[in-house]
């Protein structure tokens, strides 16, 4: 994704990855076009946890803390699963 947002341009991207990009309102349109394009390709399910976010910031920083967690999740499944076979 960071890809496609460097393609949509630098100011973009930056959006995305520096939490006071576009406060001072000079960056406006890339958060707009940042924002777009994280929500866009989410599911209902991804985009009902972030749909009241304003800022691509904010917008990815929780995707990426979702998807953490979810890898978390699924390493401490698997460790229970290896932990019960070991019995």
């Amino acid at each position: 994704m960071s890809m496609y947002l460097k393609t949509l341009g630098i100011h973009v991207y930056f959006a995305t990855i520096k939490d006071s990009y576009c406060l001072n309102g000079k960056h406006l349109e890339a958060n707009a076009k940042a924002t777009h394009a994280l929500k866009s390709t989410l599911n209902d399910d991804y985009l009902c946890r972030i749909s009241n976010f304003d800022l691509a910031f904010i917008v990815w920083n929780t995707l990426v803390s979702i998807g953490e967690q979810k890898q978390y999740y699924a390493r401490s499944d698997a460790d229970d699963e290896s932990d019960a076979s070991n019995l």
